[in-house]
């Protein structure tokens, strides 16, 4: 939950960041990665209703408690390996696990820094073990962060940057 932590605490800083850069080497797999994490982000904001309605009931449901009171969350978790974490009623930050597999297999778990870096330019944040990558606002600030385990991608989240 190290990475959940880390990145809510660095959130507020992103408010004002630029959109992702278009200094990508892969010009189309830049535009797959970005349109696949468009689809994550449209998940941020959903209600409990539209969730259920259009995924079912989450495979396990758990709380992960925030860095400070009143920033903990209810998350559901779904056999795609992929994690709705909730506040006030609705979805404020998602995440993709090392087991994820993606829909474009462009952007995938286990890829070096270099390879994440081939297809989505340099990110606007490196923190070492992780990058912070600010995607098109929705009426909100939404940034991505990547997490790196021996050079690999394990983990991605895309949150509102503003929660």
């Amino acid at each position: 939950m190290l990475p959940f932590l880390l990145s809510f605490l660095l959130c507020i800083s992103y408010l004002h960041a630029e959109p992702l850069s278009d200094n990508s080497v892969d010009s189309d797999a830049s535009e797959t990665v970005a349109a696949e994490l468009n689809t994550l982000a449209e998940h941020l904001g959903r209600s409990l209703e539209d969730v259920i309605a259009r995924d079912g009931l989450p495979d396990e449901m758990y709380t992960v408690r925030g860095p400070s009171d009143g920033q903990d969350s209810v998350v559901f978790f779904y056999k795609n390996r992929i994690s709705m974490f909730w506040a006030e009623s609705h979805v404020w930050q998602i995440r993709a696990d090392r087991e994820y597999l993606s829909d474009q297999y462009i952007l995938q778990m286990g890829m070096s820094r270099d390879e994440v870096i081939s297809v989505l330019g340099k990110a606007d944040l490196d923190k070492g073990e992780y990058y912070i990558y600010t995607l098109p606002q929705r009426g909100y600030p939404v940034s991505c962060a990547l997490y790196f385990e021996e050079d690999k991608l394990s983990d991605l989240y895309v949150y509102r940057s503003d929660y």
